[in-house]
């Protein structure tokens, strides 16, 4: 009987059942180890080329291997032997593919806690070799990092010394089957309107801006087959064909490449079809805009269109619950409901706000301003209890409500109304009481923080230094109690380096410690320079705003009050409220701040009634 045999085969498998044939024993006794292996190929089966497995590289080329006369075979050199003689290294070794089999995977477990040695990797890759054979995959073909992975593998086994759990390979892959590229049209104006977030919105209006890609048809585009890792060839789907026209007006200019064909956009406005046709438009007039006839209309704050609202039944709303309608220009003649809201750079709005609807512009005119309007300039008929945020305010008459503002501008002001302005109030007569004149300086328009913001800013900047002084204290005390302990710990090392010795961790660990608490001082200091300069840098823009400050005035051209009316400056720097109740027997027609230099150089700030105040003329 053979203990082993050495040959050269294609199917190493058929060879043990032949062995233990001639032997006369189990196939269970057998097993083989896998010697080498060689490979040959051709493209007509008459003449086959023979290459080593490094040559085999040539197959990760795409092109070579999708070749669909491409045959290849391989030889294995194996020796058999009887199991009982030998003692290797057992592995769990399970192969599977994906879906399309162009991607075979290796899971990989121990039978039991194997240990590590020098020819654990050879071992584990002759297992898969071995399983991948029986499965009929070709060996050491497009195995691409399949190598590199059983290196790493290695490694990590090396630094534990044991495998004792399970892994996984990446062994080979063919060539998925690439998609074919649809023909399609892609309405990209109309995915403008995905961005917002409104679910009022029925895509009504689509805006454009010139030269922006409204319409693209995709071009059709072939696949490509791809190809299993059993050879059989993965045919791709032909493309998709979308025989919907586009019929556009002169308006769009039309490029082509071989991608696709691109409408663009030669003016800004909003896209409709018309007749089938699309165009771009400018303008659009509608008797009302609500959910059941419009939806919300997004056209944009700088698409150059114009929306023009017109319902003159006192029964209905113009603009419907919940609806936003967004355009450059935005002229409105009827009422807001609640919850409705207007943003454009110029709106006109001829009718009521409800008290729960907001308009958001540059320029605005409003008939009677019951919610919240926030522009660069505001024109109101009338505010009744609305709250304005704008740089510059006029309204004809005011019944309640807040402002905020530069520049306020009021003809008749009734009662209970909060004006709050950074340089004038301006009031031709005032017919109420509850009302607050203040000057200060809060944020309306603009990325620049408010006086109060920079106030906190500077707080803060000032917290921040305390606490890194108190830092820098403790620092030193720990330093300072910790240094001769340091030096002696320092000498140690030194004799331990002298006598080529190792030094325990904790030494350098103590060590870096304490030379981090010294540079942390150098550190710490820095840092309260840096916020000792941003705080001056703070203190000069509260200063010249204060400035600005200084020159605001509060000003009654009738001169007449009623009681129960306050006047208010609120100083920055430093910080103090001063207040003024003005009564009915007071003819007052201005008020401003002035500055009362001391003796001992303090600054005092107090009110100023002017009785009859002459205005500059512009």
């Amino acid at each position: 009987m053979e203990e082993k045999k050495i040959l050269y085969t294609k199917d190493p498998y058929r060879e043990l059942l032949i062995f233990a044939s001639e032997n006369k024993c189990e196939v269970d006794e057998l097993d083989f180890r896998l010697l080498s292996f060689s490979t040959s190929y051709t493209y007509d089966n008459q003449e086959w080329i023979k290459v080593n497995e490094k040559e085999l590289k040539i197959f990760e080329e795409d092109e070579k291997f999708l070749n669909h006369e491409l045959n290849i075979e391989q030889e294995y050199k194996i020796e058999i032997y009887f199991k009982k003689f030998a003692r290797i290294s057992t592995f769990e070794v399970s192969l599977y593919t994906n879906e399309l089999c162009t991607l075979l995977k290796a899971s990989v477990k121990a039978s039991e806690t194997i240990a590590f040695h020098d020819k654990l990797a050879l071992e584990l890759l002759e297992a898969i070799y071995k399983v991948m054979i029986k499965e009929k995959y070709l060996l050491g073909f497009r195995i691409f990092d399949f190598k590199k992975q059983i290196i790493d593998f290695n490694a990590k086994i090396k630094e534990k010394q044991k495998f004792d759990f399970e892994v996984e390979f990446e062994v080979c892959k063919g060539i998925n089957p690439q998609e074919p590229t649809n023909e399609e049209i892609k309405y990209h104006y109309l995915e403008n309107l995905k961005k917002y977030n409104d679910v009022m919105n029925r895509n009504y209006v689509a805006p454009i801006g010139k030269d922006e890609v409204a319409i693209e048809r995709i071009k059709p585009k072939e696949g490509s087959d791809g190809k299993d890792l059993r050879f059989k060839i993965l045919k791709a789907l032909p493309p998709k064909i979308n025989k919907e026209k586009v019929v556009y007006s002169d308006k769009f200019e039309v490029k082509e490449d071989d991608e696709s064909i691109k409408y663009i956009a030669k003016k800004d406005g909003f896209i409709i079809q018309r007749k089938s046709i699309y165009e771009i438009e400018n303008y659009l007039e509608f008797s009302k805009v609500d959910f059941k006839s419009t939806g919300s209309i997004w056209a944009g704050f700088d698409k150059q269109v114009i929306i023009v609202i017109k319902n003159t039944n006192t029964l209905e709303d113009a603009i419907g619950p919940r609806i936003t309608v967004e355009a450059q220009e935005l002229e409105v003649t009827g009422n807001m409901a609640q919850d409705s809201v207007l943003r454009g750079k110029k709106i006109i709005l001829k009718g009521n706000m409800h008290h729960k609807s907001t308009i958001i512009g540059q320029k605005v005119e409003v008939n009677i301003l019951r919610g919240y309007c926030e522009a660069e300039e505001i024109f109101a008929e009338t505010l009744e209890n609305g709250s304005i945020k704008a740089k510059k305010v006029n309204i004809k008459k005011a019944m309640g409500g807040e402002i905020i503002a530069d520049e306020i501008y009021i003809q008749e002001l009734g009662g209970n109304c909060l004006c709050s302005a950074k340089s004038l109030i301006h009031v031709e007569k005032i017919q109420g009481s509850g009302n607050k004149f203040i000057i200060q300086d809060l944020k309306a328009f603009g990325e620049e923080k408010s006086g109060e913001e920079i106030l906190i800013h500077v707080d803060g900047l000032k917290k921040e230094q305390e606490n890194l002084v108190k830092e820098i204290e403790e620092t030193k005390h720990t330093i300072n109690i910790s240094k001769d302990s340091i030096r002696i710990l320092q000498q140690k090392v030194k004799e331990l380096m002298s006598a080529k010795r190792a030094i325990p961790q904790a030494y350098k660990a103590t060590i870096k410690d304490f030379n981090q608490k010294i540079e942390n001082l150098s550190i710490f200091a820095n840092k309260i320079e840096s916020l000792k300069e941003e705080e001056k840098a703070n203190m000069e823009k509260l200063k010249k705003i204060q400035e600005k400050l200084l020159k605001s005035k509060i000003i009654n051209k009738s001169g007449k009050w009623m009681d129960l009316n306050e006047i208010k400056f609120i100083l920055l720097n430093p910080r103090k409220e001063l207040s003024y109740y003005p009564h009915d027997e007071e003819k007052i027609q201005c008020f401003e701040l002035q500055k009362i230099n001391t003796e001992n150089e303090m600054e005092l700030f107090e009110i100023r009634a002017i009785s009859n105040y002459k205005e500059e003329t512009k």
